[in-house]
């Protein structure tokens, strides 16, 4: 296991007209910090594609924040999977500085027992003509808690903005819980925004539809949860990537993945990118 450290600190620039991908992987072997600080800048006409993929186990506690500054005509697709930890809380905040960017953030969480993830989310629209699209989603199980707290900022003279935001969660027992707040903060009038919850069971319409063509509760059940899940995972880019993903969020449901036993990420074709 790598030295552990109170603190992690990594500064990332996509320069100008550059192309980058990048994978975090946190597990628990080779996590090597409790607090983790990413600063990022994405240039003028430069796309960043970032992926961050959480798998600790019970104990493990870890906060991350992440600052990401775009810059005119730049693109960031940001997608973070938390697939088990103790307490696991992720900061990301966006600060959009530059006209014609376009921002996507995406984000999953699987857990049960007594885990906690928590989310905090923060896109400043500064100036005018940029658009966001933010969207979390949760299954939730056992006695764990999630919370997620999204917020949208639109400067004054931010004309032409097009912001959305949608947390949706799955509780699958009395006793689990989740805290949602998404939050619209507008100071301009030209523009197109919105934000949405919803927290609720499996749905039973769907159940019964499934059980009434001959497929099993327990597979109806499975069903449903993937397809849930899947609307986020299937933002991941990186073909291998989603793949490895997309089985492990099959095994996380049927109660296979639990915990980490070295990395659990054992990509079909090794992803070698990161920091």
């Amino acid at each position: 296991m790598l030295a552990k450290m109170d603190y992690l600190e990594n500064n990332i620039v996509v320069e100008r007209g550059q192309q980058r991908q990048i994978v975090v992987l946190d597990d628990t072997e080779h996590l090597q910090a409790n607090e983790e600080f990413c600063d990022i800048v994405v240039k003028e006409n430069a796309f960043l594609e970032m992926y961050r993929i959480q798998n600790l186990d019970d104990t493990a506690n870890l906060k991350t924040h992440i600052r990401i500054h775009q810059e005119r005509d730049s693109r960031v697709h940001f997608v973070v999977v938390s697939f088990n930890a103790g307490d696991l809380r992720n900061h990301i905040e966006v600060d959009i500085d530059g006209e014609g960017c376009e921002t996507k953030v995406y984000g999953l969480y699987l857990v049960d027992k007594k885990q906690h993830v928590e989310n905090y989310l923060k896109i400043n629209h500064n100036v005018p003509h940029c658009s966001s699209d933010t969207r979390f989603k949760g299954i939730i199980d056992d006695e764990a808690s999630a919370v997620f707290n999204g917020h949208v900022y639109v400067a004054p003279g931010a004309q032409k903005t097009d912001a959305q935001q949608n947390n949706a969660n799955i509780i699958l027992t009395s006793t689990a819980k989740i805290d949602t707040k998404p939050f619209l903060e507008i100071y301009a009038d030209d523009v197109k925004c919105s934000h949405g919850t919803s927290t609720g069971q499996l749905d039973q319409e769907a159940m019964f539809y499934m059980r009434q063509r001959g497929i099993s509760q327990a597979n109806a059940r499975m069903l449903l949860m993937y397809a849930f899940a899947a609307d986020i995972s299937n933002h991941i880019q990186i073909e291998d990537l989603h793949e490895t993903i997309d089985d492990m969020i099959k095994r996380r449901l049927r109660g296979e993945l639990s915990a980490c036993d070295h990395c659990v990420l054992h990509c079909k074709k090794p992803v070698n990118n990161g920091y």
